[in-house]
């Protein structure tokens, strides 16, 4: 690796030790779906909240089957929300359904299967499909207990957990606050979207990067901020750069390369701008760089598309992580090479790959055959990237190799 060039591992080490935790807010509960928790989950009610049936069936004493007890008398019956007010005695029975609490004096259920029914107020039980060992009751807090820990600080509220969170009668919960995040497009040869016409297609280009990581961010659980378009001049930028407060991150795409219209670090330097890092070994995304504009973090990716939605998913994401508190990680997983693989340089390569599931269940994963970093057709087609550490050597069909797979909706 040249000496230029900073790692993918230092860099990320770097764009973490300047991203806060922030702060957190309470919420009420039903509002808080896809929230980052800043606080656990904590049950305030066991469940179940009694001991109930898992069945319909009838209510005994064990004990009675034990001293030969086979007929019963029906006394009452229970149902869920309305239990019985009545005390088993010995010989006598409770009809009971699913989710009903079980009456004072049960601990078993015979299953309405196994009983023969002798009168409206008789039954007798049929040993013969009688299995001794299961006594189809759900105990009390079999599920979950009052005051048990159900789901951790820095987890999402999905729609499982939000659930779980209700039934445990939780009502408010801390929640982080979502990091305000505002994306600055750079170029003249850019167009919004919509602006395209019969005679621009020839000279400009869609700006797709902006929405792309408007709509990564708040996937993620930022809230995203559109700074206007900047044009290839000091002037334009400089100007941009000064309504760039108020926010948590500030994140531009395009303008960090070296050519003579690469002009965002230059104009960064007169608004107070400290550099950490400039051009990081990986392939795609050399010419990433980040620091911080009058103290809010700025992250510098390139302008080409692959190269922003890979740099996304290696930095931003972990960016996001580290304000909601979550834990950091990638989305990795192993799996065998369908193609060989030549060797790489010093730049850990993100190759834009498919997942192939064959006849007998297995999966692999394939490269695909062009790696242009403008090539979005390619992008939108990549389900997974296989990560090559720099300077590997070639791996042949067959090898096990670490793959990104995001598990969220990019």
């Amino acid at each position: 690796m040249t000496k230029s060039l900073t790692s993918v591992e230092q860099a990320t080490s770097i764009i973490l030790k300047n991203i806060p935790t922030l702060s957190s807010h309470e919420e009420p509960i039903i509002n808080a779906f896809g929230r980052t928790l800043s606080q656990p989950i904590i049950s305030k009610i066991p469940n179940p909240p009694d001991n109930v049936s898992s069945m319909d069936g009838y209510a005994i004493r064990n004990d009675d089957l034990k001293i030969g007890i086979k007929t019963f008398t029906i006394i009452d019956e229970s149902i869920a929300g309305k239990k019985s007010i009545k005390t088993l005695k010995s010989g006598e029975t409770i009809r009971i359904f699913t989710g009903a609490s079980l009456p004072n004096g049960s601990d078993r259920i015979i299953i309405q299967e196994d009983v023969n029914i002798l009168s409206s107020k008789k039954i007798s039980i049929n040993e013969k499909h009688l299995e001794r060992e299961k006594f189809f009751v759900r105990k009390k807090g079999s599920d979950f207990k009052s005051n048990e820990s159900l789901i951790e600080e820095g987890e999402i509220l999905n729609v499982r957990n939000l659930s779980l969170s209700i039934a445990s009668g939780n009502t408010w919960t801390e929640v982080r606050n979502k990091p305000r995040i505002a994306i600055l497009s750079t170029g003249d040869e850019l167009l919004k979207f919509g602006e395209l016409t019969n005679n621009s297609i020839d000279h400009k280009i869609i700006s797709s990067n902006g929405i792309f990581l408007y709509n990564f961010i708040n996937e993620l659980g930022g809230e995203a901020f559109y700074l206007p378009t900047a044009k290839d001049n000091i002037e334009s930028l400089s100007k941009i750069f000064k309504q760039a407060n108020n926010y948590d991150l500030v994140v531009t795409t395009g303008g960090a390369s070296v050519g003579d219209y690469d002009l965002v670090q230059t104009a960064l330097k007169k608004d107070e701008f400290k550099l950490f890092f400039w051009k990081i070994a990986m392939r795609p995304g050399k010419p990433v760089f980040f620091g911080t504009l009058k103290n809010t973090p700025l992250l510098g990716l390139p302008g080409n598309p692959v190269s922003t939605g890979v740099c996304a998913m290696v930095f931003l994401k972990k960016i996001i992580q580290k304000f909601l508190g979550q834990r950091i990680h990638d989305d990795i997983i192993h799996m065998k090479l369908n193609s060989d693989l030549n060797a790489n340089d010093h730049r850990q390569d993100y190759i834009r790959s498919k997942i192939i599931e064959r006849a007998n269940g297995d999966y692999l994963v394939e490269p695909f055959s062009k790696q242009d970093s403008s090539q979005i057709s390619i992008f939108a087609k990549s389900d997974c990237f296989i990560i090559r550490k720099p300077n590997q050597q070639k791996l042949n069909k067959g090898s096990i190799v670490p793959v990104l797979k995001p598990n969220y909706n990019i």
